[in-house]
């Protein structure tokens, strides 16, 4: 399957996978007749209730999750769409995505069968014939983007792995004896800063988690009847599985979007990947909380630090101040102002008041404290 740009209808034919790529009012209009049915827009894509996110449509199903990406040191997160028909796939994202690539190349290198293939060539009496390659069905290709979706936010949550990592030996670091305050005050608030980003990345990558998981789980749950069912050939999937096609239910009334059982086998994989996720995205989530304590319980003990200075520098300044309030009073009779070595005296009097507490508090450690 070769890609290829769409501007007709006529463009389309035999195409099975559709994608709109941040599509424009023209192009979103002729994915609409293609698919005979009004598709999402933006908004609808990033409606949050689950109704919205999943449902079915004229025999059609729309299926819609949050994705994050990584655009440099930063992470943001956009809607993806896709609509799953009998016999197309249509996909809807507003910036690009490596999964997307991935697959479309894996689309690209598959076989497909000619319109008329030729008789296999004789083999040996009791040699197995190789199986006719097959073309690939809208089903196939949705769940092998499903599936490189979710191994690429694996390796965004390895990558989280490391920034925690990274963050909480910076946090616990013990901090230079000569850096400056000013600059102490400008580590803790960039701390406070990435701790705050890693805990919006971990929301963000819990969203696209549970938006995938609900896709997955509407897929799993399908059933198709026999006379729908492909046969054994070749898997269009970036991991090596390899699974045999559970044998169909008869009585089982199928809707045109139901995957066959090999698929739903591999997208009740992909469901149990998630979970795994989730549950270290959870891990995650609680890091960040230890993290973000601990930055303010080290951003208070520095406080205390500063509180305990000026209660220092207010309690030596209380005594001198109160000498020289008193000595500074114009009374007609006190002793002192005859005293010719009086000034002298209350000079010291106040040396003395300061030394003597500042003497208790490097005593008691609040200076530095001795052994």
């Amino acid at each position: 399957m070769t890609a290829q740009a769409v501007g007709t209808p006529q463009d389309a034919e035999g195409a099975t996978w559709l994608d709109l790529l941040d599509p424009t009012p023209q192009e979103q209009i002729l994915a609409e007749q293609l698919c005979g049915q009004p598709l999402p827009a933006l908004a609808d894509l990033n409606a949050i209730e689950s109704s919205s996110r999943i449902s079915v449509r004229g025999g059609a199903a729309f299926l819609s999750s949050p994705l994050l990406k990584r655009n440099g040191p930063e992470f943001q997160t956009t809607p993806v769409g896709f609509i799953l028909s009998e016999n197309r796939l249509f996909t809807i994202r507003f910036q690009s995505y490596q999964a997307f690539e991935t697959v479309a190349q894996l689309v690209a290198a598959h076989p497909v069968t000619p319109a008329t293939p030729p008789a296999p060539p004789a083999t040996p009496e009791g040699e197995q014939r190789p199986a006719a390659p097959l073309a690939l069905k809208a089903g196939e290709i949705l769940v092998a983007l499903i599936e490189a979706i979710v191994d690429r936010l694996a390796d965004i949550l390895e990558s989280v792995g490391d920034l925690l990592d990274t963050l909480s030996r910076d946090i616990f670091r013990p901090p230079s004896a000569s850096q400056p305050v000013r600059s102490m005050a400008l580590r803790q608030r960039d701390l406070l800063q990435r701790v705050g980003n890693s805990g919006s990345l971990c929301s963000r990558m819990r969203d696209t988690l549970l938006g995938f998981e609900r896709i997955s789980l509407f897929l799993s749950e399908s059933r198709k009847v026999a006379a729908s069912a492909p046969a054994a050939g070749f898997s269009l999937s970036t991991r090596q599985i390899s699974m045999a096609e559970p044998p169909p239910d008869p009585q089982a009334k199928a809707a045109p979007y139901t995957l066959p059982g090999a698929l739903r086998t591999r997208i009740a994989t992909v469901s149990r990947d998630l979970s795994s996720l989730e549950a270290y995205v959870s891990q995650a989530q609680d890091k960040v909380e230890f993290l973000l304590d601990a930055t303010l319980g080290f951003i208070n003990i520095e406080q205390n630090g500063v509180m305990k200075i000026l209660t220092v520098v207010s309690f030596i300044g209380v005594a001198p101040t109160l000498i020289a309030g008193i000595y500074g009073m114009n009374f007609k009779d006190m002793p002192e102002l005859n005293w010719s070595f009086g000034y002298w005296y209350a000079l010291g009097l106040m040396a003395a008041t300061i030394a003597l507490p500042l003497a208790w508090f490097w005593k008691k450690g609040w200076l530095g404290g001795i052994k």
